[in-house]
């Protein structure tokens, strides 16, 4: 249902200007008027100006300005944009605004262009062009919108256009009760924001702040209450790089309501979902199912449920008071289509003729259990279900969803948390609890050739049961076979390239138990790759994508949204590969449960048979803000075992099948490599001396501040060495990662220049140890040379991982790095420098520049 929710916020897309003509276009309610002399007073600061860095669309507004009168039933507009590029003038030279002359009114008060001091009047009546676009017949919802329509001409580089207009009018189903959004937000730059609130004071309208959002000044103007909000700081929420549960919206706003308590909407809604008679037709409808169930209610109740759900399509014609108002029950029937309510309607009207209680319910397919956040109002709903009883157990069922099979006990319901029952006497939200969620299986089987003279064979079967199969069911009856094939095969390509499909798709449906299997083949060519790092070696790689597709890596470091899951949902997903000759393999798990999902990983092999079980579970639909370093950490344990790669050598004997977490023989080379360059550089800087030779060599102990000193230098080697290996640096999962990135040759030079650096730092880190147990001279220098490489080696990490994930966001662990870094630095350096205990410790030249006498007392 489009109207069924926030009817009233209308989609004003716009912003205007002019003068008072008296012109007016009768049949689609529109006119050019006076502005309304119900306005407040406001005078704007035309002089400020935003933060310019923030433009993306090549203008600002310079004023937003918003005024809406309960009593009048009107909402006022008058904006003023700014126009500073080329692609201003191709974004802002339109105007347009949504609204339903079935019930409101368009007044526009101006429309004008200002240009170097000259004012440009553009209203035109005759240029408006009205459209009835319906952008919700793709959904089957007809709502009688029309858009009118304003192309300005002459439009250019520097020019303001401004323009105001008022809409008048209520749809009639509502009551004389104010209810409202007013959004604090925007997408662009604002200079000028201001918003107000006229009502009357017998009025007893409450505010509730979302996001932090103002609540509104209140005084008294005209012998009225106003409500106002002046100069706001207008924040544009951050984008995210992932998804967001539905209910979350991240704009300041304030929600108005008059309504105090559900019980007040429960009884609207009575008025408004009153049946008015049974006519034939649908009394010949339930004898008939009456005769067929005899005394079995519930099978009575799945006969109707399965009519209104298959033979009652979807199509809502929601004109005015339709928007809420449901269409009755004979009419539904005699036209077979109707939107959720209509057919809620009639599905509550069959249940009650055969004495089953049904009720009509309200929900939001998007706020779902967050209702319980907002005051009570009528369109807080866009989504009518039926609760009803029989024999004592509870039912939940949304009669729009088509093709869902199995008994009636078991119907399965979208998540949709909360619901408003309309029932007499009610006055409160229910609980939905879902009769039956499902799971999905899945299994891909390998079966691999012992050469790539023949193809890899895979074979997928996929099954879905309650929920999920009537979600497939409905995909694959909505699809064409062609266009679900070729999406299914370009899906294995993306993965293992050169794929090609064996046979059709095989469907097997079941209706009782409510089942649906999938069965997909195809042809791996040339599976085998060769391994680079060792001759006549081969490789397979493969990678649970299905899995880690639902579990997306996050890629912003300081996230501030919480992460939507789908829920509710059950993954068993094994991979099983059939290999050429027996097979060995570490035995590796991964365990993960918390309070928002549960991931399970096994791998194990038999004679040539491997396998891997990868079981996943979500029990929220989100996961907040404060567990996403969890996640992060879980996601990373997830992507170390659900990509393997299997190496083989033909002819070898027993082969052996590596993890993806095993250590890369070429990365520790490298490695090794490095240290050995930087370890020759550090025995060539530990024989230089920087004091002057001095017969009298008397060095302090060490004591004081350079104990602690020497505890960090002492372990610093460990750290640097376990942190190496903690960040995947040597690991083979890390090198397939990079190899098979599409920028694999960037990633890789940034992959060994860390690795050259880790080298470095850990050689280094040695050296400063050698040097401070020696009470070396060159000890202090070289410390500070180290704090100093340590931050620039941190900050030129961030950037160019920054770099290739197009990211420059902190993480929490790079800024605790980075500041430590820093504060280690402010201390010691200027302790170096300056300590009396430093100059007079580190003061033992390198043997070599000794005199004999003082060589052999220092051996």
């Amino acid at each position: 249902m489009y109207r069924f929710f926030y009817p009233c916020m209308l989609a004003l897309a716009t912003i205007f200007a002019g003068t008072p003509l008296s012109v007016t276009a009768q049949h689609n309610n529109f006119s050019i008027t006076p502005a309304p002399g119900w306005l407040a007073p406001y005078a704007p600061d035309l002089q400020k100006t935003p933060d310019l860095r923030e433009i993306s669309s090549g203008y600002y507004l310079r004023l937003l300005e918003e005024q809406y009168h309960a009593e009048h039933n009107s909402q006022y507009r008058h904006v003023i944009r700014q126009i500073i590029s080329e692609a201003g003038v191709q974004n802002a030279a339109e105007v347009s605004v949504d609204y339903d002359p079935a019930y409101e009114k368009l007044k526009f008060h101006q429309l004008l262009v200002r240009r170097n001091g000259k004012i440009i009047n553009k209203l035109d009546a005759g240029k408006f062009k009205f459209l009835q676009q319906e952008k919700e017949l793709s959904r089957f919802i007809y709502s009688g919108l029309y858009t009118a329509y304003f192309i300005i001409d002459d439009v250019r580089k520097g020019d303001q256009i401004e323009y105001s207009y008022t809409l008048e009018g209520k749809n009639p189903i509502f009551e004389d009760r104010y209810f409202n959004t007013f959004y604090l937000g925007a997408d662009e730059p604002i200079a000028n924001f201001y918003k107000c609130l006229q009502a009357s004071p017998s009025r007893n309208i409450r505010f509730r702040s979302f996001n932090k959002a103002p609540l509104p000044v209140k005084r008294v103007f005209n012998g009225i209450t106003l409500y106002e909000w002046d100069s706001l700081q207008i924040i544009t929420p951050r984008n995210t790089s992932y998804n967001t549960p539905s209910w979350y919206n991240a704009y300041a706003k304030v929600q108005a309501s008059e309504y105090t308590t559900w019980e007040e909407v429960v009884n609207w809604a009575l008025k408004v979902n009153a049946v008015q008679h049974i006519t034939p037709a649908l009394q010949a409808r339930i004898a008939s199912w009456q005769k067929e169930s005899g005394s079995n209610k519930t099978l009575y109740m799945q006969k109707a449920v399965r009519f209104v759900q298959d033979e009652i399509r979807y199509m809502g014609i929601e004109m005015g008071e339709y928007s809420h108002r449901p269409s009755m029950p004979d009419k539904v029937l005699a036209r077979r289509f109707g939107d959720c309510k209509d057919k809620s309607l009639l599905l509550c009207s069959l249940l009650q003729a055969n004495g089953i209680d049904a009720s009509l319910a309200y929900a939001n397919t998007y706020f779902k259990g967050r209702l319980t956040d907002y005051l009570p109002s009528p369109v807080l709903f866009n989504h009518a279900i039926v609760y009803a009883t029989v024999d004592g157990k509870s039912y939940w069922i949304d009669p729009t969803i088509n093709y869902q099979r199995g008994p009636v006990s078991n119907i399965a319901i979208p998540d949709y948390q909360k619901a408003l029952v309309i029932r007499k006497g009610n006055t409160d939200l229910s609980d939905i609890i879902p009769a039956a969620s499902g799971k999905t299986n899945i299994t891909e089987s390998f079966t691999l050739p012992a050469d790539n003279e023949k193809p890899a064979q895979l074979k997928v079967i996929s099954n879905y049961s309650a929920g999920f199969a009537d979600n497939i069911r409905s995909f694959f009856a909505e699809t064409s076979m062609k266009d679900l094939e070729r999406s299914y095969l370009d899906y294995y390509k993306s993965i293992y390239g050169n794929v090609t499909a064996d046979t059709t798709v095989q469907v097997v449906d079941s209706d009782n138990p409510n089942l649906f299997e999938v069965t997909e083949s195809y042809a791996l060519q040339a599976p085998w790759k060769a391994d680079s790092t060792v001759k006549g070696r081969q490789l397979f790689y493969v990678q649970a994508k299905i899995l880690t597709d639902l579990l997306p890596v996050i890629a912003t470091d300081t996230p501030d949204a919480p992460l939507a899951l789908k829920y509710p949902y059950s993954l068993d997903y094994v991979i099983t590969l059939h290999m050429p000759e027996d097979w060995s393999l570490e035995d590796e798990a991964l365990h993960i449960k918390n309070r928002y999902y549960r991931i399970d990983f096994t791998a194990s092999v038999y004679g040539r048979t491997v396998k891997m079980h990868y079981q996943y579970e979500s029990y929220q639909d989100h996961v907040p803000v404060t567990a996403l370093a969890t996640y992060r950490e879980d996601r990373r344990k997830l992507g170390e075992v659900a990509a393997y790669t299997y190496f083989w050598t033909p002819g070898a004997g027993a082969a052996s099948g590596k993890t993806g977490n095993t250590v890369s023989w070429l990365m520790l080379t490298l490695a090794m490599l490095f240290v050995g360059i930087f370890s020759y550089i550090g025995v060539k800087f530990y024989k230089r001396s920087v004091l002057p030779v001095r017969q009298d060599i008397d060095p302090w102990p060490i004591g004081g501040w350079l104990v602690l000193m020497g505890i960090g230098i002492i372990i610093s080697p460990l750290t640097l060495l376990i942190s190496t290996i903690e960040n995947g640096l040597l690991s083979n999962s890390t090198w397939e990662a990079v190899i098979h990135a599409d920028d694999s040759q960037v990633r890789l030079l940034v992959m060994i220049a860390e690795l050259a650096a880790n080298a470095f730092l850990w050689v280094y880190s040695i050296l400063l140890l050698v040097l401070f147990i020696k009470r070396r001279d060159t000890f202090p220098a070289a410390n500070i040379v180290a704090y100093a490489a340590a931050l620039t080696l941190n900050v030129l990490d961030h950037v160019a991982v920054g770099a290739l994930n197009n990211s420059f966001d902190w993480r929490p662990d790079e800024i605790t790095t980075i500041t430590r870094s820093i504060i280690a630095a402010a201390i010691w350096i200027p302790y170096l420098l300056k300590s009396e205990r430093v100059k007079h410790t580190f003061v033992v030249p390198h043997s070599s520049a000794l005199p004999p006498n003082e060589y052999q007392r220092e051996t």
